[in-house]
């Protein structure tokens, strides 16, 4: 997988993971599944920006 297909799958889990915290909230789901779906968005973003870093900083 190059470096380009690695930040794109990134930064679709990145938008996924987002959109089912939303889903999530807006449903009124339970807040330990809010609370855990807001955790692995924040993951998933971080690991995004991670990646985009990384190749500015080469």
């Amino acid at each position: 997988m190059t470096y380009e297909q690695s930040l794109d799958l990134a930064e679709l889990q990145a938008d996924m993971a987002f959109e089912t915290y939303l889903s999530a909230f807006e449903e009124g789901d339970h807040p330990e599944v809010i609370d855990s779906l807001a955790t692995e968005a924040l993951i998933a973003q971080d690991r995004c920006a991670d990646l985009r870093s990384h190749d500015l900083a080469h």
